[in-house]
């Protein structure tokens, strides 16, 4: 087994054996070592040993064996013989994950930007599907395995033979352009455009039928288009900044069509096809009005303004593709006509009345204005199978938040401030359970500065939050279209929704930073942010979030240096609910609080790493080595209030989940040498490893009847991220000209 798999790590790290004949560039790249530096280019080969095939690994890259261009870059000045200039920079070339960049201008007067980027972003490779993608967003199944499946569902293990791999990659490509003109110091114009495409498909997940739980590939085909222009002029007394901007977005697969694969001929409760609508096209335009003026030598008053349009008007798809369910109500209208404004104001005053104080005052003003009508649905077919003769209706939500502040800084001493704050906050809602709530906030820091190679910062922030007439009967959808109505659900006393609720909120944190002498740094800092709902009963009771992080490097000697750093982090949120029967109030016996329980999420993160840097060894090698590693774990925790043997218990399956977790090892070993003064060779080797353990997503696969017998008539993707163990091995030569 030994001799066999370093076999196979031999043909593997093969390309490295094509780098010597880079050499053979050194004399004509050393004929050129003279002169001032005009750019950089950095070619080498990669090869790879080990287990890579998750999708983790080249989820956001394109990191691939063979031939690679890592980084280029020219800038020429005076061409022309004027002032123009040139500049091009190049970032992996050739990869799915290239970046461009273009500068060209005059550098008194104007200069235009070009820059094109691409991300991969690749959601797993192990999805299979029996689905035949045919039009944008329409699936359809092989007749001959439909067949099969429509007269024995148990063959499903046996058609799943015939499954493909599924594509759940997607690719963003992003191309611009910013032109500048500056004809004197005070005044600058500037005009840009991008294009934005994203394109590919990712795992969505379909219920037909109330049965039919089927997973698809969801085309991502997307168009976004943005225009932006502005305008700034500025002096020693204040200046002003006025813009426009526009975003077109267009989806390309507006919707999402299948085949059931266990029914063809549509029928009441059980349909042959479903649809679904995804992101509809819409259009958003603002504009942006700021300035700035010096009142006095000691204050200065800023205002910034910035109405936005938002526009929606995509056709609505029709209540049902099922030819066979009747009796639905027509559409109260062909689409939505959705018609949003956004109206932004922020007014700042500074002011120093006196030499050692700093007072700021603030007004903020946020106007989320929603004029989209509110349409009657009189019924709605629900999973493409039958008539829900329950009215719905749509209701333009909006709100107005108000925030006013003022907070002042006392320079005690040199290095030395106190900082105390006061921000009061009233918030407007329309169609929300809380129409009208207010939060005081109050905050105080100080810093410190005892001598000049130690400085510290504290503070402590307390918010409260204070609903006005919480009103429970519209904690739910509006399942009577006149609200308050016979058919209205209520909920139970203190169920209320955590961005609604009454809530205090306590921030501390603190940062020290010690540099005692030249050789050494360090750097602490700690965060914790709590918030109680001491008002909600059911719901989100409260959550608390902690991070601390120490950083420190040290220089043993003019040519060594060494850094290490450890961050922890850790979120806790406690919620409370109730188990039913069936909908509030339906079943009085059984809504009773010994059918309460609680659940515990616990996430926690360890971070730490470690690195050596060594320079000038024999004048010409440098060498650097890293380490980190990365664990996270998560615990949900369930827990019973009630008593089991009451008549009525029905909760039976509040059980703690399995941990889940995660963990991230990376090892970087990488030597510099230079040859010239004009070319450096580069050897790096990097491990990376990822395990992954998620109950969740664990044991997916296209069948899942042993696990679930319920799912007789289901497929899914499959689609899992497992992890993985790669050895990364490049060489490469920068060569500067």
């Amino acid at each position: 087994m030994n001799l066999h798999r370093t076999r196979i790590l031999g043909r593997r790290f093969q390309p490295i054996l094509l780098l010597p004949l880079a050499f053979l560039l050194k004399p004509v790249l050393h004929a050129q070592e003279t002169g001032p530096e005009r750019g950089n280019l950095e070619i080498g080969v990669r090869a790879l040993a080990g287990d890579h095939n998750s999708s983790q690994f080249n989820e956001y890259r394109d990191l691939h064996p063979g031939f690679f261009v890592q980084d280029f870059q020219t800038s020429l000045d005076h061409l022309f013989h004027g002032n123009y200039f040139l500049t091009v920079q190049t970032r992996d070339s050739l990869q799915k994950d290239q970046r461009f960049r273009v500068t060209f201008g005059d550098t008194s007067k104007f200069k235009f930007e070009f820059d094109w980027d691409s991300t991969p972003h690749e959601f797993s490779n192990s999805a299979m599907t029996l689905f035949t993608p045919g039009s944008p967003g329409v699936f359809t199944i092989p007749t001959a395995v439909r067949n099969n499946l429509i007269n024995s569902p148990a063959s499903l293990p046996t058609m799943l033979q015939f499954a493909t791999g599924a594509n759940t990659a997607s690719r963003r490509q992003l191309g611009g352009g910013k032109f500048t003109y500056t004809p004197n110091g005070a005044w600058a114009l500037f005009l840009q455009y991008s294009h934005e495409k994203e394109s590919g498909y990712r795992p969505f997940g379909s219920l037909l039928n109330s049965s039919n739980m089927l997973e698809l590939p969801e085309p991502t085909d997307y168009r976004t288009d943005e225009l932006k222009a502005g305008v700034e002029y500025g002096n020693s007394r204040g200046g002003f900044q006025a813009g426009y901007s526009a975003s077109i977005f267009n989806n390309q697969a507006p919707a999402l069509q299948w085949q059931n694969p266990f029914n063809s001929v549509s029928a009441v409760s059980n349909s042959s096809q479903g649809q679904i609508a995804l992101y509809p096209d819409n259009t958003a335009q603002s504009l942006e009005f700021a300035g700035a003026v010096n009142l006095s030598a000691s204050t200065r008053l800023m205002a910034y303004i910035s109405p936005e349009w938002m526009r929606q008007n995509s056709a609505f798809l029709p209540y049902t593709v099922n030819s066979a369910v009747t009796g639905v109500a027509p559409l109260p209208a062909t689409s939505l006509n959705g018609k949003k404004t956004r109206l932004a104001m922020n007014y700042t005053l500074a002011s120093h009345p006196v030499k050692d104080l700093l007072v700021t005052v603030r007004y903020r003003d946020y106007d989320y204005i929603n004029d989209t009508p509110s349409l009657l649905f009189q019924n709605y077919v629900q999973t493409d199978s039958s008539v829900n003769a329950l009215a719905r209706q749509s209701l333009p939500y909006s709100f107005n938040r108000q925030t006013a502040g003022v907070d002042a800084t006392w320079m005690l001493h040199k290095g030395d401030a106190l900082t105390l704050g006061y921000n009061f906050e009233n918030l407007d809602r329309q169609y929300r359970d809380v129409a009208k709530s207010q939060e005081h906030t109050g905050w105080v820091t100080l810093d410190l500065n005892p001598r000049k190679w130690i400085f510290f910062r504290g503070s402590y922030r307390l918010a409260k939050r204070d609903p006005q007439n919480y009103d429970l009967s519209r904690n739910i959808d509006l399942l009577d279209p006149q609200g308050e109505g016979a058919t209205a659900v209520a909920m139970p006393a203190g169920w209320e929704l955590f961005d609604e609720a009454a809530r205090t909120r306590y921030k501390a944190d603190a940062l020290l930073e010690i540099d005692p002498t030249d050789r050494l740094e360090l750097t602490a800092s700690y965060e914790n942010q709590q918030e109680r709902y001491n008002d909600t009963i059911y719901g989100m009771l409260g959550n608390r979030n902690m991070e601390s992080t120490i950083d420190g490097s040290y220089t043993l000697s003019a040519h060594v240096s060494l850094v290490a750093n450890y961050a922890y982090e850790t979120y806790k949120t406690d919620q409370r609910s109730r188990q039913y029967s069936g909908p509030s109030g339906s079943n009085p016996a059984n809504d009773t609080s010994n059918n309460d329980w609680e659940s515990y999420i616990r996430d926690g993160v360890n971070t730490v790493g470690g690195g050596v840097s060594v320079s000038g060894l024999r004048r010409k090698l440098t060498f650097d080595g890293l380490y980190s590693l990365s664990m996270a774990k998560g615990n949900i925790l369930n827990r019973t209030l009630g008593n089991p043997l009451l008549a009525g218990f029905l909760v039976t399956t509040a059980q703690d989940y399995p941990e889940t977790g995660t963990r991230f090892h990376t090892v970087t070993a990488a030597v510099r040498y230079k040859l010239t003064n004009s070319v450096f060779c580069r050897a790096e080797y990097r491990l990376e490893r990822y395990d992954q353990a998620d109950f969740q997503t664990a044991v997916m696969t296209p069948y899942m009847v042993p696990l679930d017998s319920r799912t007789n008539t289901s497929i899914f993707l499959g689609a899992s991220v497992p992890g993985y163990h790669v050895n990364i091995l490049s060489l490469s030569l920068d060569y500067r000209f």
